[in-house]
């Protein structure tokens, strides 16, 4: 949409043209406060994309800073073409790349008319923050939630652990309205972070029953599981996959054998 969609008194959209498989409709880029803003996800490096947010930005005040969510391609780089053009500072994860000012968990980011705070979320990736807006209960989730669909977790041990805690942090916070970095918003918060937790204890449960059935590799059980996802997709689901094992295994529940896993003694399904 031309100028961006106002979703609210305080909160724009503007959508990146890159859709995909990956990032559904495209990338959503959020103009947050009133004169003064922020720009959460500036997103992808693509020149008609950053006009958008330029010319958003001119009708509703001044950019202030960037907050980004993580550090993928989809939600960065437009941040550094922001700041090369508009002098606009980088705030996010202490590890995030480019970053100007590092955010610490629970730390504040006022504006003219909002106030966010920074929420430590790893699992997605490790470098993961959401943006809660304090005065609407509106939580923008980056890659943790999206609007439809599941999104991947973090390929590195641990991280399917962390993603889950992270869920479980959302909750408590008790949001409105969920804003993701891909799909549309979600106005019942509470019922979709209680379907992302569903999915993914489902999901190991799925993996736990295959496995009793017999040892089985990371291809074979994305062959059983995600028979009806399109192809293009399965090397992602490897990674969810890869993710729920390695979770069993540091819980010594399962164990691999070269490429294929089994339940280890005592290993069992909800």
């Amino acid at each position: 949409m031309v100028g961006g969609e106002r979703l609210s008194a305080t909160v724009t959209r503007v959508l990146a043209p890159n859709p995909s498989l990956m990032t559904l409709s495209g990338t959503n880029t959020y103009l947050v406060g009133e004169d003064e803003l922020v720009v959460i996800d500036p997103g992808p490096d693509l020149p008609e994309h950053l006009e958008a947010i330029v010319a958003a930005a001119a009708r509703l005040g001044r950019v202030a800073l960037s907050c980004v969510t993580h550090h993928h391609a989809d939600h960065l780089p437009a941040a550094v073409k922001l700041r090369e053009r508009l002098g606009v500072p980088i705030a996010g994860h202490r590890d995030l790349p480019h970053v100007d000012r590092p955010l610490g968990d629970e730390q504040l980011i006022e504006v003219t008319g909002a106030q966010l705070r920074a929420i430590a979320t790893p699992g997605h990736t490790a470098d993961h923050l959401c943006y809660l807006l304090e005065s609407e209960r509106a939580l923008f989730t980056g890659d943790l939630i999206a609007g439809s669909g599941t999104v991947i977790v973090g390929d590195g041990r641990g991280e399917l652990a962390q993603y889950i805690a992270s869920l479980r942090r959302v909750e408590e916070l008790l949001p409105r309205v969920i804003l993701p970095g891909h799909g549309p918003a979600v106005e019942d918060a509470a019922a979709k972070i209680r379907e992302y937790l569903e999915h993914r204890l489902g999901r190991e449960c799925q993996i736990m029953r295959l496995l009793e059935r017999g040892p089985r590799t990371v291809r074979e059980i994305v062959g059983e599981l995600y028979a009806e996802v399109p192809s293009g997709l399965h090397e992602m689901a490897a990674r969810n996959v890869r993710a729920h094992l390695w979770k069993l295994e540091d819980e010594r529940r399962a164990q691999a054998t070269g490429e294929r896993w089994y339940l280890v003694d005592g290993g069992e399904t909800a």
